[in-house]
């Protein structure tokens, strides 16, 4: 038996191992958590995972975390079509982009998306009750970052180093995708299924920074990756918001 533990509306984590397991085919029952109600950090959650961190993935009865070695075990543990190169070389590369995903361009936009939406996501609950939610997320880090986005209080510098970040990601993600058809490798894998997660949205909520002029080979790839059956189910699974207004600061 497999469970997945996951947010809403599918992306980011959550998205890249959901859309992994559709495309491997495999069945599972969605056990979807609502992050703002903070389910994540209820004593029932917190039993599976004590990071209070989604996705989580139950198989068998076993507990797996973190979104990349888990779908890379997911690749590994169930029959379908091969998300990894066999390539070692290839493997390799795709390693290094699904990382690169992850920690440098992922961490900028989730920054740069924090200091919009937080406010929002938290809504018009009284400060105290709020101080008293993000002390109960286990992580530190992530308790100083909803903190700091809550009261708005992420650094400039901060925030424009994450900006550039964000511009580079666009420039080396263009001129990749401008000579070869996948990003990682001669074949679809889990390296897309990360970029569409984490990046793939950008078309949306910032056509000024993507879009066909641009990044004409981008959309390319997008387009293709949207006409996946798994991503199109994905898509019909997923409740999407709109994208947040864009300020100077954010």
């Amino acid at each position: 038996m497999v469970e997945l533990y996951f947010f809403q509306p599918l992306g980011s984590h959550s998205g890249r191992v959901y859309l992994t397991l559709l495309e491997k085919g495999v069945e599972f029952v969605e056990r979807e958590l609502s992050g703002r109600e903070f389910e994540q950090l209820d004593p029932p959650y917190l039993a599976i995972n004590p990071k209070g961190q989604v996705p989580a993935l139950v198989h068998d009865g076993r507990v797996l975390t973190e979104g990349a070695p888990l779908c890379e075990y997911i690749d590994e543990a169930f029959p379908g079509p091969a998300l990894r190169p066999a390539d070692l070389r290839e493997r390799c590369n795709m390693r290094r982009w699904s990382r690169f995903i992850d920690s440098d361009l992922g961490r900028a936009l989730m920054m740069i998306h924090w200091n919009r939406i937080v406010p929002e996501f938290v809504g018009r609950r009284p400060r105290a009750e709020v101080d008293a939610l993000i002390a109960r997320v286990p992580d530190p880090d992530r308790r100083r970052a909803w903190r700091s986005a809550y009261l708005q209080q992420i650094p400039a510098g901060d925030l424009t180093e994450s900006h550039r970040r964000v511009a580079g990601g666009i420039e080396r993600i263009e001129a990749t995708l401008a000579r070869q058809a996948w990003i990682a490798a001669s074949q679809f894998s889990l390296a897309d299924i990360d970029l569409l997660n984490f990046y793939g949205f950008l078309a949306r909520w910032a056509p000024d920074l993507v879009n066909e002029t641009s990044t004409p080979y981008t959309m390319e790839w997008i387009r293709r990756m949207e006409e996946r059956p798994a991503v199109r189910q994905m898509r019909a699974r997923s409740r999407l918001v709109r994208p947040p207004a864009r300020t100077a600061e954010g």
